[in-house]
């Protein structure tokens, strides 16, 4: 059984997703990621992604999603890097505060 790199040196994955999390400012107010198993048993992170309300409108949500992906696959690099296949999960500060997730927060 192989354990994926993410699993064994968390800091040095904190550390690679909050220098990805910087790279995103201002449209991005949190990023959080879990590890865990994908629907298939395959080793995962999901990414808990906020946006700024800017960010977030119609007309600039697929941009800022996009970016979001394209700037965590390059900086974070989780399936070559990390060995974990990457999920996305978006939303806006106001549906942030609405919801008050600690998962998001």
């Amino acid at each position: 059984m192989t354990i994926s790199r993410a699993f064994v040196q968390q800091a040095e994955l904190e550390q690679a997703v909050l220098d990805a999390k910087r790279a995103l400012a201002p449209d991005v107010v949190n990023l959080r990621y879990s590890l865990s198993e994908d629907w298939a048993g395959e080793p995962a992170i999901y990414f808990n992604v906020v946006l700024s309300e800017e960010a977030s409108k119609q007309e600039n949500l697929l941009k800022s999603y996009n970016r979001v992906a394209a700037v965590i696959q390059q900086r974070v690099e989780p399936l070559e890097q990390w060995g974990v296949l990457p999920y996305f999960n978006v939303r806006s500060q106001a549906e942030q505060l609405a919801l008050q997730e600690e998962a998001w927060a």
